[in-house]
């Protein structure tokens, strides 16, 4: 894939802001932006302005082709700088490297299911580690379900956890189901209040995902992180769940996008280590952001790092 760009204002400014928003030097961000468009590096990609038709805007693309050309973005910038491309996606929304398409939940999850079935989560064989299938058990029956093991004993992952279950009660669909982000990931459960008024967003876990300020930019926030906090505020009822209810769900995809909360929260990137995790003995959804800790560490320590000092200083 090659970007023709008209000039070169957005490269610019899309490596300007790659470069702040994933503390990354301006040289590396400039050269991710290069050879993500397809040029050997930045003398290359300003050699080349004008020399073909402009490319189309993300705005101009549809869903799918969007999706397509984002992916294959992330990857290759995740690639080039040796980061998780969740951050880099959420980096490179705000980039406007290719036009300014406004950020929709819908799309940024099409978009990380994309990233993991071209790297973590590839198709796989039936009762394969990662398939994608259905329970097949009282109160369950139905459900769509990721595999961990079968028969070891068999354990999947779905909405609402991660649980063990009986062979017999998963079942391989003759019919493929997608594969999905489970809404504990990226849904919230409620709202911790600062003595600053800010407000921090968690999951049904607890695990910290946006911190909200009234004249602030928003936080993306580390799930490991602690806070202290003066209110705890629920947005929904334990009886009551998003996963069973379509309208708890509406209602919270609405909440977010009133807050400009059009993408993902870094917890959503637990998805892929929770499949394939062997380390943790009972594992539960809440082990995502102990895993996620784990991996930015072996990926450089900078998100971990950036995490166990404000661990610290919130504790």
């Amino acid at each position: 894939m090659r970007l023709h760009f008209p000039n070169m204002s957005r490269p610019k400014q899309a490596a300007k802001r790659i470069s702040t928003g994933l503390s990354v030097s301006l040289s590396s961000a400039q050269r991710a932006v290069a050879r993500s468009s397809g040029y050997r590096d930045w003398h290359e990609l300003e050699g080349q302005v004008q020399a073909g038709p402009p490319c189309i805007l993300d705005e101009s693309l549809s869903p799918d082709q969007y999706i397509e050309r984002q992916t294959l973005l992330i990857l290759a910038i995740a690639r080039e700088l040796s980061l998780p491309d969740g951050d880099v996606q959420y980096v490179l929304g705000d980039a406007r490297l290719v036009g300014n398409r406004p950020a929709n939940l819908e799309e940024q999850l099409a978009l990380r299911l994309a990233c993991a079935r071209a790297t973590t989560l590839p198709i796989v064989q039936k009762r394969e580690r990662g398939a994608v299938g259905v329970l097949n058990t009282t109160g369950r029956k139905g459900e769509t379900v990721i595999l961990r093991t079968w028969d070891q004993p068999t354990s999947v992952v779905s909405n609402r956890e991660v649980s063990t279950v009986a062979d017999f009660e998963y079942t391989s669909p003759r019919a493929s189901r997608s594969l999905f982000l489970p809404m504990r990931l990226y849904l919230p459960y409620g709202f911790w209040t600062e003595a600053d008024g800010a407000r921090v967003l968690f999951s049904r876990d607890y695990k910290p995902m946006w911190r909200l300020h009234t004249d602030r930019p928003v936080e993306r926030l580390d799930p490991w992180l602690r806070i202290k906090y003066q209110q705890q505020t629920f947005l929904w009822p334990d009886h009551q769940t998003p996963w069973t209810s379509n309208a708890l769900h509406a209602q919270l995809v609405d909440f977010l996008e009133q807050h400009n909360l059009c993408r993902l929260p870094v917890l959503a990137d637990a998805l892929p280590l929770l499949v394939h995790d062997r380390s943790i003995r009972d594992l539960r959804m809440a082990n995502g952001a102990e895993l996620l800790r784990e991996e930015y560490g072996r990926l450089g320590g900078r998100r971990s790092d950036r995490g166990e000092l404000e661990s610290q200083a919130v504790g």
